[in-house]
């Protein structure tokens, strides 16, 4: 017997896995151990045949750097992906080069532009007719940095799932746009979805099951995934969502100002700006580092100019665009409506959505690279944290656009009391510096990820779409997981370790609990590090979560399945050294920046005192008037206590008038005020009041 070839059918379609032949050898030496078994899918598409060859990464099956679209250089710059099939001899043992970005800390710019590829990992004996749930992994990294073979999917595959993790464009190069036919933008979510129709197309012949994909990410690749599910040209492409600290509602989801951006893109480029087609036309002809170089440029003057606030709101370079509603004369657009929108409309399709936070989502980017700028500005800006950030985030949040939907032609449904809250909000136990900047970085995580992560479920699960909230708070030893995501604007280009006594659970911290940490180009980092007990149980505990989640789209706890979110209890799955099923998720901070009264009068929330002391001294006509009519309580101190308002006549505003539904809009106009960023009055010159919906997502 000269040799052996096995063919194992692992599911339908099938997946053949060639054996090396082994030549038997008689006295002598003894023959050197054979090489692993390397797996070799043949897949029938299109009416195209393919052999795909990949690689055994023991226990599993890796099928790297396979390109599902052609590469967009050249003409192609700029516009959609064009799909590329399988077709003859496929070598998918390499992974494809990262997408072209630059390289944290330095200037150099590293990756290609032909870099629309995917990687499979799958299980070594897939079970099953029907095949094994299927997750996409969209890697975060701030729209600009990245790649598909930074994370290992032992862990997930090892739990029968098949994961596949795509790359995209990024920057100007997968997101600039004109606002116009020539430059619509978002060609990179058009990458994205070209990417999940791949799999539907051929996950099959990979063991996975093409009606059962789960689209995932985190950061920017969680707010990418949660468009791609929203959008009319992927409906019904994926049966469940999971997003990772970013949803599409997230402040930096979105580029607001896309004609301007395009505007810096070309004077930076040196191409001309008042003809779009010109425009184009020149950057297509442009060596691709140039562009992305230009684009680095663009991110440090606006940080240089607009500092640390408007960098957490995003807004620092190219992004996903609103390209408005399909008007027969050009091919629909991908983002219709902006998807706060969508939400409130209750457009979100009727699958499964599992979304979260991290403890500390911005704990360690104040603390570190953002350090020098918070502290200029904490000394410098009396009362930063209520002037200036607070008023910034407030202009920021989601629930402000969802407010204007609510907004027409109706009062308000809250007292505008939150001055009140905000002064108990903000005081610190210590006196000092770093209590200071503890506090911005509470503030910002609660603004910037846990309200929007709030928005998301609520309005999510409104069409009867079971939907699933956790936040992750497990302090452990490891920290890599920012390794993940170096260079994006919460990890800044430090990674080192943060030390023992680092209490942080921060951006992508979670990460490494469900991925092993690669580079870019897919080398392990720190493959030998040892493990302890505790984090291999959470470790165990989360990858178990998702892939319930995954499988039957719905997580579990223990052997309890968990019930869905409920806009009453606010349950959600706290994950510190074990999983728990907790209720009332950041209850009070979210009735706070969401103007949400009746959380703010309960006794959950007494650490904010303000508002039910000054509910008692304004009467119980303010009480009964919660939702009747708006009112700004104008000018507060830090600590909460109200300053004499008065009416043109300089008597004290009574609040406690009878005809309060009538009369109070009136007293306040009349009011001697102060400018405010949105309902909330800091004491600049010249406020006019406005009536606003208060009651928000709620109301």
């Amino acid at each position: 017997m000269r040799g052996v070839h096995l063919l194992l059918m692992l599911s339908s379609p099938l997946l053949f896995v060639e054996c090396a032949r082994v030549k038997r050898i008689v006295g002598g030496d003894p023959a050197e151990a054979p090489p692993q078994d390397d797996p070799t899918v043949y897949t029938n598409f299109g009416g195209r045949v393919a052999r795909v060859l990949g690689v055994q990464d023991f226990p599993h099956y890796v099928f790297r750097g396979i390109r599902y679209a052609e590469p967009p250089t050249g003409k192609d710059r700029f516009l959609r992906p064009r799909q590329k099939l399988l077709a003859d001899d496929v070598n998918a043992t390499a992974f494809a080069p990262p997408c072209i970005q630059p390289r944290p800390g330095t200037n150099q710019i590293i990756g290609s532009e032909d870099c629309l590829a995917l990687n499979v990992f799958t299980p070594e004996l897939p079970t099953g007719s029907e095949g094994l749930p299927v997750v996409v992994w969209i890697h975060g990294g701030g729209f600009r940095y990245g790649s598909a073979s930074q994370y290992g999917a032992r862990h997930l595959v090892g739990k029968q799932l098949v994961v596949v993790t795509i790359q995209y464009r990024l920057g100007s190069l997968g997101f600039l746009s004109t606002g116009t036919k020539h430059l619509p933008g978002n060609v990179a979510l058009w990458d994205m979805v070209l990417a999940v129709q791949w799999v539907r197309n051929y996950i099959g012949f990979f063991g996975g099951n093409p009606y059962k994909i789960n689209v995932m990410g985190h950061g920017t690749g969680a707010s990418s995934a949660l468009m791609v599910a929203l959008s009319n040209v992927a409906k019904g492409m994926s049966t469940g969502v999971v997003a990772m600290s970013g949803t599409a509602v997230s402040n930096w989801a979105m580029d607001n100002a896309p004609k301007n951006t395009a505007q810096d893109v070309a004077e930076q480029n040196g191409c001309p700006t008042s003809d779009p087609v010109t425009m184009v036309k020149c950057l297509q002809n442009l060596p691709p580092e140039e562009v992305i170089r230009g684009d680095s440029n663009i991110e440090f003057q606006r940080i240089q100019t607009r500092g640390f606030m408007s960098g957490m709101s995003g807004g620092l370079g190219s992004a996903p665009v609103i390209e408005g509603y399909n008007d027969g004369r050009c091919l629909p657009g991908l983002v219709e409506a902006d998807p706060a929108l969508d939400l409130e409309m209750e457009k979100n399709p009727k699958i499964p959505l599992l979304t979260g936070i991290c403890k500390d989502e911005t704990k360690r980017a104040v603390r570190g690279h953002l350090k020098n700028d918070i502290v200029d500005k904490l000394n410098k800006i009396p009362n930063f944290l209520d002037t200036e950030l607070v008023g910034h985030l407030r202009d920021e949040l989601p629930i402000n656009k969802i407010t204007e939907f609510h907004r027409q032609g109706r009062l308000n449904k809250t007292l505008d009391l939150l001055p009140l809250n905000f002064g108990k909000y903000l005081e610190t136990k210590k006196q000092d510096l770093q209590a200071s900047l503890d506090k911005v970085a509470d503030i910002t995580a609660d603004a910037l990820f846990s309200v929007p992560a709030f928005l998301t479920v609520d309005k999510w699960s409104r069409n009867g779409a079971a939907t699933f909230l956790y936040s992750f708070e497990h302090i452990g030893k490891r920290k890599k997981g920012k390794v993940f995501l170096r260079g994006s604007f919460f990890i800044g280009n430090d990674t080192s370790d943060s030390g023992e006594n680092d209490d942080t659970v921060g951006h992508g911290d979670e990460l490494e609990y469900l991925f092993d940490a690669h580079d870019l180009s897919g080398k392990p980092i720190d493959k030998d590090q040892t493990w302890d007990e505790e984090d291999m149980q959470v470790r165990e505990y989360f990858t178990q979560l998702v892939a319930d989640f995954a499988r039957h789209g719905k997580p579990r706890v223990g052997k309890k399945d968990v019930n869905p979110f409920s806009p009453k209890s606010n349950n959600f799955i706290q994950i510190k050294d074990k999983p728990i099923l907790a209720e009332n998720f950041k209850f009070c901070e979210v009735g706070l920046w969401c103007n949400f009264a009746d959380r703010l009068k309960t006794s959950t929330c007494s650490f904010l005192d303000a508002f039910n002391t000054q509910l008692k001294a304004v009467g119980n006509a303010v009480s009964s008037a919660l939702n009747k009519t708006g009112l700004n309580l104008g000018s507060t101190d830090i600590l909460g206590k109200v300053q004499k308002q008065t009416q043109g006549n300089g008597s004290p505003l009574n609040l406690g008038n009878a005809d309060l539904l009538g009369n109070v809009q009136k007293q306040v106009q009349s009011t001697s005020g102060s400018k405010t960023r949105g309902p909330l009055n800091f004491g600049n010159a010249d406020y006019k009041p406005k009536v606003t919906n208060l009651g928000g997502i709620l109301g």
